[in-house]
């Protein structure tokens, strides 16, 4: 299974199984070729997010291979059916 995150800024986002990678980076290419725009992504948790991209943020994308071990069922990119992940949670740590 493969895992694919994009990092835009200081925020890294890991997308959604079934979230094409490459019609985010035509989306991105075009955001900062027009100054400026949101890109929406599916990310884990199955959450639509809109991030606005703008010429001098880094944008960095990564792919990687992961085992299906660590592959979760409710991961599939229907924004209609989200989760709540840990990240989702503030932790506070005494």
């Amino acid at each position: 299974m493969r895992q694919d995150t994009v990092t835009i800024g200081a925020l890294r986002f890991t997308l959604a199984q079934g979230h094409d990678i490459e019609q985010v980076k035509a989306a991105t290419v075009a955001a900062l070729r027009a100054n400026g725009d949101l890109v929406d992504l599916v990310v884990y948790g199955n959450k639509k997010v809109s991030v606005l991209v703008s010429p001098g943020v880094p944008v960095v994308f990564a792919s990687e291979d992961i085992d299906v071990d660590r592959e979760d069922p409710r991961d599939t990119g229907d924004v209609e059916h989200p989760f709540d992940t840990v990240a989702d949670y503030d932790y506070e740590f005494v």
